[in-house]
């Protein structure tokens, strides 16, 4: 099965990116000389979905340099950095799958072809249950050993499915360290960093709402409000409401909030958050960005059947018009932090990306400790990860 990327001739810039990254990040560090020490992941076939950009390039070195038989790496919408796509697809034993301006169809499809091609893959590394869905929906004939799953999002996706998991699935998120570290620290200076950069635009003074309060959207909206926002949340959770008010943010009724935001930013996991029908809400000038796991939390589409004309303006930013209002949207809806920026700082996804790791170890070594489905991540692997991140700080 051969690669699919952008530009192939990409590959020995996407080598030199890599260079920063493996010396700031101590614990992948770590984990890749043991899994190279040990030969964790001999003969085994991997597939995965993720952004691909250097921090995971660096992790998954480490998976190859343990052994790996073959590893399938396909990437996520609008957050494929083209050079690191390159760079992976010149590494022998890899199949990338993945550019930066994939459709949602051809996701699809690249998920539905590494399934249909009949090799058994003995874990899935999953972000927003892609492949463990995409497994279910195709029905090869095989279960893979275990998996791991990134995302709330994909938590939810797998629920939602009613799919009791034949196999043990690691939901990453689960971790309180990704949640306190990743989620709430790093994705708030992130979304931030996205902001800025498409935009160039100051952010104090502005009314910034943002669409959910969980450990992601808190993040955003703290961080926006240490920058002189004027913020704004909502969230269907009672509680997360009061919890957003008592942090100093402005909360209330959804369309009164529309109405008066600057900025919006969808932060909860769902669909059609923000679409046409709130048209007639929307501020002359308002702009519009997604920090979830999937640009669907913005009715793009719906959006765009009833613009007048659409605009491209600057790269990651395009103009929809209805009559006399303009309306702005950030990366065509895709992870404001990775389609505009580099995504969470190095610190942060070093964290994250050994959290991944070390579940991927213990389903390949110690898969008796493990329950089929869905399970948080092994309370020993978090603080191993922990004292490493404290060790590597000094």
């Amino acid at each position: 099965m051969k690669s699919i990327v952008k530009n192939p001739d990409l590959a020995a810039s996407g080598a030199e990116r890599m260079k920063w990254f493996r010396e700031r990040m101590p614990i992948i560090t770590a984990y890749n000389e043991r899994f190279k020490r040990e030969q964790t992941f001999r003969g085994k076939v991997i597939a995965t979905t993720m952004h691909i950009e250097p921090k995971s390039a660096y992790w998954i070195e480490g998976l190859l340099a343990g052994g790996a038989q073959h590893i399938y790496f396909v990437g996520y919408l609008g957050t494929t950095k083209d050079d690191t796509a390159a760079y992976l697809a010149s590494l022998p034993r890899m199949t990338v799958l993945g550019k930066s301006d994939d459709t949602y169809q051809e996701h699809l499809a690249n998920l539905d072809a590494v399934i249909q091609n009949g090799r058994k893959i003995n874990l899935f590394l999953d972000n927003g249950a892609a492949f463990i869905l995409a497994h279910r929906r195709n029905h090869p004939g095989w279960q893979p050993d275990g998996a791991n799953e990134e995302t709330r999002s994909g938590r939810l996706y797998i629920e939602q499915e009613a799919y009791e998991a034949p196999y043990p699935i690691a939901v990453i998120d689960d971790s309180s360290l990704k949640r306190l570290l990743e989620n709430y620290t790093g994705v708030g200076q992130s979304v931030v960093d996205g902001f800025m950069r498409a935009t160039s635009l100051l952010v104090g003074g502005k009314n910034i709402l943002i669409f959910g309060y969980g450990y992601c959207g808190s993040g955003v909206a703290n961080k926006f409000k240490g920058l002189g926002a004027n913020t704004m949340v909502y969230d269907t959770s009672p509680l997360y409401q009061l919890k957003a008010k008592v942090d100093g943010h402005i909360v209330g009724e959804k369309e009164e909030l529309i109405s008066r935001a600057d900025v919006i930013i969808t932060v909860t996991g769902s669909f059609g958050v923000i679409s046409a029908e709130h048209i007639p809400l929307l501020k002359n000038k308002v702009i519009l960005a997604n920090a979830g796991c999937l640009g669907f939390e913005i009715d793009l589409k719906g959006l765009e059947e009833k613009a007048d004309r659409k605009t491209p303006l600057r790269p990651g930013v395009d103009k929809y018009t209805y009559g006399e209002k303009a309306v702005y949207v950030l990366a065509n809806t895709h992870a404001l932090n990775l389609a505009a920026a580099d995504g969470n700082p190095i610190e942060i996804m070093d964290l994250g990306l050994a959290l991944q790791a070390g579940c991927a170890e213990r389903i390949i070594k110690a898969p008796e400790t493990l329950v089929n489905g869905l399970q948080n991540v092994p309370e020993d692997i978090s603080l191993e990860v922990c004292r490493l991140s404290l060790e590597a700080q000094g």
